[in-house]
């Protein structure tokens, strides 16, 4: 292995070889009238904010590259001798994009040919199936919470799979920990997942985004590290003129509707956010900078919702079982009754939100050669809500500052050179306060929490170095990338335990089914180095055929304590349960070659207004750095009891009887565990349909190997009664032996603000498959361990249907408008400066895994995870009519006998569809030539569609010949989202004030 970087490092000036997925790059042929290329045209570059230039010229083959460029509008101007001059205007250069413009050349003598963004920008360099998102759309359209991660699903191929956070993100049917998130092309990820623990608003803010990119599919081979989603987002520079902003957003409840399922409660809301920017030259054409400052300050009574005992079943407990009284009495008193058992009980609880986050960067103009920058920026979120039902509260602290310095080199017209190093780190406290020091869950009841939490200290640190070397009609490209990963952390804190009862029968019994255990692990260091490589051959085939031909290496290294702390287990392939002392986590995986290959066709007769393209390639992906980590798990004294080992286990479960009994669970990890492998492929048109407007539709396809798996070892031989591992109770166990498919049909309407009009709008029809793992570190626990098999089934995050569009239109009333440009000053105060924005989207139900809670000893391995009940043929799993009050039928399900599983299969029914539209109306009153003052007025789902939540999916067996039931199955109980912010709310109105100049 270190030959072979020492290979990579030896060639990579030698080749000369780069790209910089969060720039651009321009590339084309320049020929004559006749078609014939010209060689040793001058081609020159003038960005439009900064004045700065770039020049290059043509090669022999009369091709030309110019890449590392910053994303935003430039003047291209085309010189050869014997030529006239060509000018184009206005030409957009987009994140990550490779644009290609081809220009013919009249002969001289002729007057100057200057055309305005001539063409729509059709992605001819590559297949890839992903979009942009400019910061006019980030900061235009409505956004509620104000987070640009809920503008992420806007990009063709992704799917938004909850409220618009960043583990909602789904790129072609993967996990959520299968995404990279960078900024300004280093890790802006959360480290131990790849999303950030707690919804941040402003990492970033949406006033300091430039634009940023999600690619989902068969992106190039500059691109990886995960295999799913990559986030590009491209911080803002300061111009060669001033710049800035002052703002206010502000939210009340006075404003909003009372959430659904609140019992006509509407919660009491204090929402503001608020902040400035500005940036401009230090030096002019030389130094710019640019500051932002955003800070949210937030304040909920959060409507909550549970299922929670009677008042005839709490004074039947205190007869009973008095001991358990003060159990039983520590769940709130509800409101409304659903069984001489349990009521349904509504309350509210404050939850307070501190942020504020800012940036700076730095921006220098060494010469027309040399580019250089810096940015910092951080986070700061303090949070304190809920936590299930009340009295429980949590809180949750998060600091993120990240920071990257840059540096472009033009060595000469054909080799350029890109280098970045960037630090990121995420601070993290976790913690709740409960009645108890575990966490009581009765199945008929919603669950009690712990006070159990987590400390993290989590860093890691990036050096890349990308280079392009133009050789004829290739545009060769290579990299490396060095990632070093430190996780210092104490998960949990504070022992964490689960007392757990079948139903409010055996609590009654005070027969306890199990109880699970976690002690306290003590602060650890895990550390993990990763290196990845890759070549990359952009060739003009013909003028109208281009190849995308790479190669990428990725080598993810071997995760381990700084101290060489952590207890290895892994009973399948060591001779012992626990491995011996010193035993590597996992075997290295050293063969992870990426090919990737890609093609496009623009056929001359549709004038470069049409294109096929089509692609494949391998990705690899490490899944989540936290779920690395079982061996550190093992520091801690870990133990599950049952009433196989323990007959008769109740409450109060006497000290040191988990390790008396010998009853230890340890976590364990497969040594031969291998990296996700995914094979994607797909098959697309784009056809520009109007001016800067294009239209796609596409297939895709995606095959996943070595997915997540997290089961359950030792359970009990039925044959012989006791377990495989003698002295050990259940064992958890992490592997990579699932599987994931993904098949899709996607179409797209992209346009440019051109003529005042922005439009994005996707439609992806598809379906995702998996036996259990979807990738990443999502797995849904077998039922069966020995049938995995039984487990293939739609995945949890299978959206059949999904619809998200965005549009800006400046209207055409005023001065310099189409209409009404000649009123006067004081009329167009009035009538001029109207902007409409909104957001659509519009989802099928998600899958529901229908479960039943059974008692281990029924069940012939005593491995209690993810029993489903069985199938009655004939009968309806879902409620006539499908109502939030019964959305399954109780009556389609039945107990599966003693000794078996049940028979139907994971996840066999679907939750509600959702729908929202969100408009927004903006009007700018001029100050002066350059000032202005902005309001606006937004509103989150306008016409208060009633946005449900999933109904409680544990069945328990009816009473009688009806549906009545003592628990709450089929019964849609809360909303979509409790929160105040993202997708899925009660309408809600926003109103603003910016002052920009």
């Amino acid at each position: 292995m270190k030959r072979m970087l020492t290979l990579l490092l030896l060639l990579l000036p030698v080749l000369r070889l780069a790209a910089q997925t969060d720039r651009a790059t321009l590339t084309g042929a320049i020929t004559d009238a006749s078609g014939a290329r010209i060689a040793g045209a001058k081609i020159v570059l003038t960005s439009a904010n900064t004045e700065t230039r770039r020049e290059t010229v043509t090669n022999k083959a009369g091709v030309y590259t110019v890449t590392s460029l910053s994303t935003g509008t430039y003047t291209v101007e085309v010189e050869a001798g014997g030529f006239a001059k060509y000018q184009v205007d206005d030409l957009t250069l987009d994140v990550g994009q490779t644009r290609t413009l081809d220009m013919k050349l009249a002969v001289a003598g002729e007057s100057t040919q200057i055309e305005v963004s001539p063409d729509s920008g059709l992605s001819k360099s590559s297949a890839e199936i992903g979009g942009v998102v400019h910061g006019k759309q980030a900061t235009d359209v409505p956004l509620n919470g104000r987070n640009y991660i809920g503008l992420v699903s806007l990009a063709p191929g992704v799917i938004d799979g909850g409220t618009g956070t960043q583990q909602d993100m789904r790129f072609a049917g993967l996990s959520d920990e299968d995404n990279t998130w960078h900024l300004d092309g280093v890790d802006n990820s959360g480290i131990n997942h790849q999303y950030q623990k707690v919804d941040l608003h402003l990492q970033v803010s949406t006033e300091a985004i430039a634009e940023f990119r999600a690619n989902g599919v068969v992106y190039s081979a500059d691109q990886g590290g995960t295999a799913g989603g990559q986030v590009e987002v491209v911080s803002k520079t300061g111009g060669d003129k001033f710049h800035g902003a002052l703002w206010e957003y502000l939210r009340n409840d006075v404003f909003d509707a009372a959430p659904w399922g609140a019992n006509g409660v509407l919660p009491p809301l204090r929402l503001n956010n608020f902040g400035a920017n500005l940036g401009g030259p230090i030096l002019r054409k030389k130094l710019f900078f640019f500051a932002n400052y955003d800070a949210l300050r937030q304040v909920i009574d959060q409507t909550l919702t549970g299922t929670v005992p009677s008042r005839s079943y709490r004074s039947q407990v205190a007869t009973q079982q008095p001991g358990l009284a003060a159990l039983i009495n520590a769940f709130p008193l509800g409101q409304k009754s659903i069984s001489a058992v349990s009521d349904t009980w509504f309350g509210s609880g404050r939850q307070v939100t501190h942020e504020d986050a800012g940036i700076l960067r730095l921006d220098y103009h060494v010469n027309e050669r040399m580019n250089a920058f810096v940015r910092v920026n951080t986070d700061h979120y303090t949070q304190s809500a809920p936590n299930g039902l009340a009295p429980s509260t949590g809180f949750n602290n998060l600091n993120t500052p990240n920071a990257t310095i840059g540096l472009q080199n033009t060595f000469t017209p054909r080799f350029y050179n890109d280098f970045r190093y960037g630090f990121n780190r995420a601070e993290f406290l976790q913690g709740q306060t409960t009645p108890f020091p575990f966490a009581l869950s009765i199945s008929t009841f919603t669950s009690i929490g712990n006070p159990a939490g987590s400390i993290r200290n989590d860093n890691s640190f990036t050096a890349l170095d990308d280079a392009t070397f133009l050789y004829g009609r290739h545009t060769l490209k290579a990299g490396i990338t060095v990632r070093r990963v430190q996780e210092n952390k104490a998960s949990p804190n504070s022992p964490d335990e689960t007392i757990a009862y079948v139903d409010y029968t055996t609590f009654l019994q005070n027969k306890i089914d199990s109880d699970t255990y976690n002690g306290q692990v003590p602060v650890t260091g895990q550390r993990m180095t990763s290196y990845f490589g890759y070549v990359m051959d952009q060739f003009k085939l013909s003028p109208t055929i281009n190849l995308n031909l790479g190669l990428r290496y990725e080598y993810f290294g071997v995760n381990h304590e700084v101290l060489g702390r952590g207890q290895l287990v892994d009973p399948l392939h060591c001779a012992a349960v626990i491995c011996p002392a010193g035993t590597a986590w996992y075997d290295p995986n050293l063969a992870n070659f990426s090919p990737r290959v890609s093609g496009t066709w623009s056929p001359a007769a549709l004038r470069g207004k049409f294109v096929v393209r089509a692609g494949f390639g391998i990705y690899y992906g490490f899944g989540q750095f936290g779920g690395l980590s079982a061996p550190i798990s093992n520091l801690a004294t870990k133990y599950t009891l049952n009433q196989k080992q323990v007959p008769g286990l109740s409450y109060p479960i006497p000290p040191g009887l988990g390790v008396a009994t010998g009853s230890a669970s340890p976590s364990a990890s497969s040594i031969k565990r291998r990296d996700t492998a995914v094979n994607e492929w797909t098959l697309s048109i784009q056809q520009e349909i109007a001016k800067q407007t294009i239209f796609q539709v596409a297939y895709f396809g995606t095959s996943a190997a070595h997915t997540f798996s997290d089961t359950t070892l030792n359970g009990i031989n039925p044959a012989t009664g006791t377990r495989p591992y003698a002295n050990f109770s259940t064992i958890d166990y992490r592997a990579t032996d699932a599987h994931a498919s993904t098949n899709a049909l996607q179409t797209s309407l992209q346009r440019n603000i051109t003529h005042g009009l922005l439009v994005s709008a996707n439609y992806q029809y598809s379906h995702q498959i998996d036996n259990g793992g979807i990738g990443g570190g999502e797995s849904d626990a077998p039922q069966n361990v020995a049938c995995r098999v039984c487990e293939r089934a739609s995945g949890d995050q299978d959206l059949r249907h999904y619809f998200a569009a965005s549009a800006v239109w400046q209207l055409p009333f005023g001065r310099g408008r189409a209409y009404l440009n000649s009123v006067s000053r004081l009329g167009d105060y009035f009538i001029g400066g109207w902007q409409m924005s909104g957001i659509a989207s519009a989802r099928s139900g998600q899958p529901l895994n229908i479960t039943v809670s059974r008692s281990a000893t029924a069940l012939p391995d005593q491995l209690n995870k993810g029993q489903r009940p069985n199938r009655v043929p004939g009968v309806s799993m879902y409620a006539s009519p499908r109502t939030p009050a019964l959305w399954l039928n109780p009556n389609a399900f039945s107990m599966p006998a003693n000794g078996t599983w049940g028979n139907l299969g994971r996840n066999a029914a679907r939750g509600p569809s959702h729908w929202q539209i969100d408009p927004a109306l903006r009007k700018r009153f001029p100050i002066s030539e350059r000032v202005g003052l902005d309001f606006k007025a937004e509103a989150f789902n306008i016409f208060n569609v009633a946005q449900y939540g999933k109904p409680a999916t544990t069945w328990s067996q009816p009473t009688g010949s009806g549906t009545s039931t003592p628990t709450n199955f089929g019964v849609i109980t809360s909303s979509y989202n409790s929160n105040p912010t993202g997708r899925g709310t009660p309408r809600e109105l926003q109103f603003s004030l910016k002052m920009e100049f």
